[in-house]
C-alpha cells in the first residue's frame, strides 16, 4: 500500500520551535576532532572525516531527551565519511529532512533521502556517507527497551535483539506511521502544555512508539509477531525442549531426542513449535547456534571462522555461510572483521 509522502517530523510551526530553539541547541562547531568527540557523547565513538582532504569539518547539533528517548536535528556544512562499527547499545532512526545520506548497514546499501529514512539495528556493522547541508533527525531507542516491549509480546521466543531492514520507507503504511508518531514527539517538545510531558502519558507514547517499529517495519520477529496475535500460552513441551536444547546447545541433539525428552511424538513436537515458536525444534536449535558463533566472533579477539563454526555444530562451512548470512545480513568473517574494539 503506497500513501502520500508524509510530512517530516519538524516541519511543523511547533517542531521547527523545537528542534531550532537556543536552549537546545548542544554546538555549533568548525574542526573534525571537536565535532567527532561531541557526537560521540551523544551515540557513541566513531571515525569520522571530510570525503574531500584537507577539509575541515563544520557541524550544528540540537539534541532533547524525553524519558528514555533520544532527539538530535544533525547537520555536517561538508560531505562526511562516518563509520561506527556496530551502535551495540541502541537502535538509530536517521530521518533525511533535506539532502540525503550513503548507508551501508550489513548486507544493505541504500541512498536515504527525505522519503526513506534509516533505521540501523545494534548489531549489525554500519558505515555511511552524509551530504552536506542535509539535516537530519536522529531518534536515539535504547536496545533493552526494545528487547523488552519484543519480550512482551513473544516471550521466550524473542531470544535476541530484533534485526530490522535497514530501509525505512516513509511512503509506505509502517514507515508512513512512524513517522507521524515521530513528528507528534517533535512538535510537542516545543509545548510546554502538551500532555505528552506528563511522565505516564510520555511512558505510553515510548511504548506506541517502539510497537509500531516492531509490527510496522520488517525485522527477524516480523514473522513471530504477526501469528501471535491468535496464539495462546506455549504448551508444556515447547517449553521443556526449549530448556533442554540451552542447557544441551553444544552437544549433538536430534529431533528424536527433543521428542523423548518431552514425552511427546516428533509430530506433535514439530508441530507445537511451528505454531508457537515459528520455526521447527531444528531450526530454533541452529538459530541459537549461530547465535553463539556470532557472540564470538564479535568478542574473542583471535577468534577463526573455522574453528567457532566447528565448536558449535557447523560441519559443513558453505552451508554455514549461507545459513549465517541469511540470518544476520553479513558473512562471519565481516562479522569478525568489524568486531567491537
Amino acid at each position: 500500500m503506497q500513501l502520500d509522502q508524509p510530512a517530516l517530523p519538524g516541519s511543523g510551526r511547533f517542531g521547527e520551535m523545537a528542534l531550532f530553539a537556543p536552549e537546545t541547541q548542544l554546538f555549533l562547531l568548525n574542526g573534525t576532532d571537536g565535532v567527532r568527540e561531541e557526537v560521540g557523547k551523544v551515540f557513541k565513538p566513531h571515525e569520522l572525516k571530510p570525503v574531500r582532504p584537507g577539509e575541515s569539518v563544520s557541524a550544528s547539533m540540537h539534541h532533547v531527551r524525553r524519558g528514555r528517548l533520544s532527539l538530535s536535528r544533525l547537520e555536517y556544512g561538508t560531505e562526511v565519511s562516518i563509520d561506527p562499527g556496530r551502535l551495540e547499545n541502541f537502535y538509530l532512526v536517521q530521518m533525511p529532512i533535506r539532502g540525503g545520506a550513503a548507508i551501508h548497514c550489513g548486507g544493505h546499501r541504500f541512498e536515504s533521502g527525505p522519503g526513506l529514512a534509516s533505521l540501523i539495528s545494534p548489531g549489525l556493522p554500519l558505515s555511511m556517507r552524509w551530504q552536506p547541508d542535509s539535516p537530519q533527525i536522529v531518534l536515539r531507542i535504547d536496545r533493552d527497551d526494545v528487547v523488552f516491549h519484543c519480550r512482551q509480546h513473544l516471550g521466550e521466543a524473542c531470544d535476541r535483539a530484533p534485526e530490522f531492514c535497514p530501509e525505512l520507507d516513509l511512503t509506505r503504511s509502517g514507515g508512513a506511521y512512524f513517522a507521524q508518531l515521530l513528528g507528534l514527539l517533535v512538535d510537542a517538545i516545543g509545548r510546554d502544555d502538551h500532555p505528552i510531558h506528563q511522565p505516564l502519558v510520555l511512558k505510553q507514547f515510548e511504548s506506541t512508539l517502539i510497537n509500531a517499529l516492531l509490527y510496522g517495519v520488517p525485522s527477524t520477529v516480523s514473522d513471530l509477531l504477526a501469528g501471535n496475535a491468535d496464539k495462546g500460552a506455549s504448551p508444556y513441551y515447547v517449553k521443556r525442549a526449549e530448556e533442554y536444547i540451552r542447557a544441551h546447545l553444544n552437544e549433538p541433539l536430534s529431533i528424536e531426542m527433543l521428542a523423548e525428552h518431552t514425552g511427546v511424538s516428533v509430530r506433535t513436537l514439530f508441530s507445537g513449535f511451528r505454531k508457537f515458536r515459528g520455526a521447527s525444534p531444528m531450526t530454533y536449535l541452529r538459530n541459537l547456534r549461530l547465535d553463539k558463533v556470532r557472540q564470538e566472533l564479535a568478542s574473542r579477539e583471535h577468534a577463526s571462522v573455522t574453528d567457532v563454526a566447528f565448536r558449535w555444530g557447523f560441519s559443513h562451512l558453505g552451508r554455514f555461510a549461507q545459513e549465517y548470512k541469511r540470518r544476520f545480513g553479513e558473512s562471519p568473517s565481516a562479522t569478525l572483521r568489524y568486531r567491537p574494539n
